[in-house]
């Protein structure tokens, strides 16, 4: 089980995402916002950070330093529900500190064989 940050303003995809992930074992706090998120960070342990690339108030372009910072050595994962954006050359660039990058309809298997992946590393 991993204990996972998930930031992500459409609720209805926040909601599926976390049930979806919680079904399957895992701890999950979902947030609507970049400033939720760092509180979140500031307040807690996570294992896992999931940010979503256009967001209110910023989004992963813009969070994902500030989540280094605060959670230094906690993989951080960009998704989007653009996929073509996944490579455009700006979302590359910006995204240089992201363990993985990956599309809103990435189906829930995929998202755990990810978090099991990204958490195995990270405690390696």
């Amino acid at each position: 089980m991993a204990r996972i940050l998930i930031a992500d303003d459409d609720p209805d995809y926040l909601s599926a995402f976390t049930e979806g992930l919680s079904v399957v074992g895992h701890d999950i706090r979902g947030v609507t916002t970049g400033s939720e998120a760092i509180a979140e960070l500031d307040g807690g342990t996570f294992d896992l950070v999931f940010l979503d690339v256009f967001m209110q108030g910023g989004g992963a372009i813009t969070l994902i330093h500030d989540v280094s910072r605060v959670a230094p050595g906690v993989p951080i994962v960009v998704i989007t529900g653009k996929a073509g954006m996944l490579d455009s050359p700006i979302l590359k660039d910006g995204m240089r500190l992201a363990s993985a990058k990956i599309a809103k309809t990435a189906t829930l298997s995929s998202l755990d064989q990810l978090v099991h992946r990204l958490t195995r590393a990270s405690r390696t």
